[in-house]
């Protein structure tokens, strides 16, 4: 049986080595069909999908399975460690950060289905981090991981549009339960 769920932006940047953002602007151009789900992201039928490489002469099968690629951004060690095994345990592709200078060259250089973010970093903080990103890709879904909810750079975060908040200590259970939402797992 193929797999005929829509498509992210995100998945089919993956698929042809480009930014969300490229195809967000192939959407707007109407180059590609898509719909809106709730929360505003876009979605794209296979078919439309298909029929969009088939127009444009772009070689790319669907059958090929690729893991999603999460990036975890957080100074402590213990942390990163633990999302790490806990994503790939799940068959993600991850990718960490110790940092936010790290968190902004991995963003700028690749394309992530998810990001999990710690706020407080050393040198570039998590509002800068997630501010860049959000320029970058607004369709971007982040969730933020904090010990520190009511801290300013956390209430500066906000503003920018995560998709979620995770308060510090984080357990396996809240790391499976973003993947359920997110994923539909």
């Amino acid at each position: 049986m193929t797999d005929e769920r829509p498509l992210s932006t995100g998945d089919i940047a993956r698929l042809l080595h480009v930014t969300a953002v490229a195809v967000l602007r192939w959407i707007r151009a109407g180059k590609v069909k898509a719909y809106r789900v709730p929360g505003g992201r876009y979605r794209i039928a296979r078919d439309e999908f298909r029929k969009f490489l088939a127009d444009n002469k772009i070689p790319v099968t669907l059958d090929v399975p690729t893991p999603r690629r999460v990036l975890v951004v957080d100074d402590e060690a213990p942390v990163r460690d633990a999302f790490e095994a806990a994503l790939r345990a799940k068959g993600y592709e991850v990718v960490v950060a110790s940092d936010g200078r790290q968190a902004l060259r991995q963003i700028r250089q690749d394309q992530f289905d998810l990001i999990f973010l710690d706020i407080l970093l050393p040198g570039v903080g998590g509002a800068s981090v997630l501010k860049a990103l959000k320029r970058k890709d607004p369709e971007a879904l982040v969730v933020l991981i904090t010990g520190h909810p009511y801290h300013d750079e956390t209430l500066t975060a906000l503003e920018f549009g995560p998709a979620m908040l995770l308060r510090k200590p984080i357990k396996l259970a809240d790391i499976h339960a973003v993947l359920e939402i997110v994923f539909k797992e």
